[in-house]
């Protein structure tokens, strides 16, 4: 599948803006499910820095150094997507897979999600694919997507509590399930062209990977009950949103801040 995607994010202020510093992750790379065919990211009144992190993700670093009243950050371009069932497989180089058990603020595995683990995993032998599906679409069932009853700081723990969240929550509750099962899970960022669990002209989606001995890093959507496939393409990875998310910085000045997000996918092939 060939996808456009254009993704803008607009930050008001009600004073002006003296200066910020903002790490993107908002570039995806070729691999075994997508191919990159142009991409380009546009920062009017800013400056940016290609680089690296730690997880291979590509990023950029944004700064402003002149008072602005106003802030846009633009990413286009063109992917190629392809049907995998969902398997990643292994980068070279990438970091060992067992990074991927550290717990995080965000992906705590508190006892209704350790509960929700050993459910999935039972007491049959399972193998792990049908574990981390079970753990999925457990997820799924416990959790009501409603966008609008979370936020960007809540936990995976405190989702499971109240029963609805969005993506990004159920990501980190997945990630939290399987590494309760000593089962390495990542987080990941990216779009989404169809589906219930993101919005095509609002805002950007979330699933989790696992680590499958057989087959390397296989993804999981709790939110569309389902294994990514050619309607996604992958952006970012990190222990949780905190490393993965699409933007992340501080800023000086700026008064109050209100911010827009739109994503669309013209003329989807």
């Amino acid at each position: 599948m060939l996808i456009r995607i254009e993704h803008s994010t607009s930050y008001e202020y009600t004073e002006p803006l003296l200066a910020t510093t903002q790490y993107l992750r908002m570039t995806p790379l070729s691999g075994r499910t997508q191919a990159v065919e142009n991409w380009a990211l546009i920062c009017p009144g800013a400056t940016t820095t290609p680089w690296h992190d730690q997880y291979g993700n590509a990023c950029h670093t944004l700064t402003v150094t002149k008072p602005v009243e106003r802030l846009d950050i633009r990413v286009s371009g063109l992917v190629r997507t392809r049907d995998t069932s969902g398997v990643v497989g292994v980068a070279s180089p990438e970091l060992p897979v067992m990074l991927y058990l550290r717990e995080t603020p965000a992906t705590v595995a508190v006892e209704p999600i350790r509960e929700l683990a050993i459910a999935a995993q039972g007491k049959d032998e399972k193998d792990r694919i049908e574990v981390l599906h079970n753990i999925m679409l457990a997820i799924a069932k416990a959790v009501a997507y409603k966008p609008g009853e979370t936020h960007v700081h809540t936990t995976g723990a405190e989702a499971m509590e109240q029963g609805s969240g969005v993506c990004q929550d159920l990501a980190h509750i997945f990630c939290a399930a399987a590494r309760s099962l000593d089962i390495p899970a990542r987080y990941v960022s990216g779009y989404m062209t169809q589906g219930i669990g993101h919005d095509a002209h609002t805002a950007s989606h979330a699933w989790a990977e696992a680590f499958v001995d057989s087959l390397g890093w296989v993804g999981f959507d709790p939110t569309n009950r389902a294994c990514p496939d050619e309607s996604y393409v992958r952006t970012a990875i990190g222990l949780d949103y905190s490393e993965a998310g699409p933007m992340r910085g501080v800023r000086a000045g700026g008064g109050d801040e209100e911010m827009s997000v739109r994503v669309s996918f013209p003329n989807q092939q």
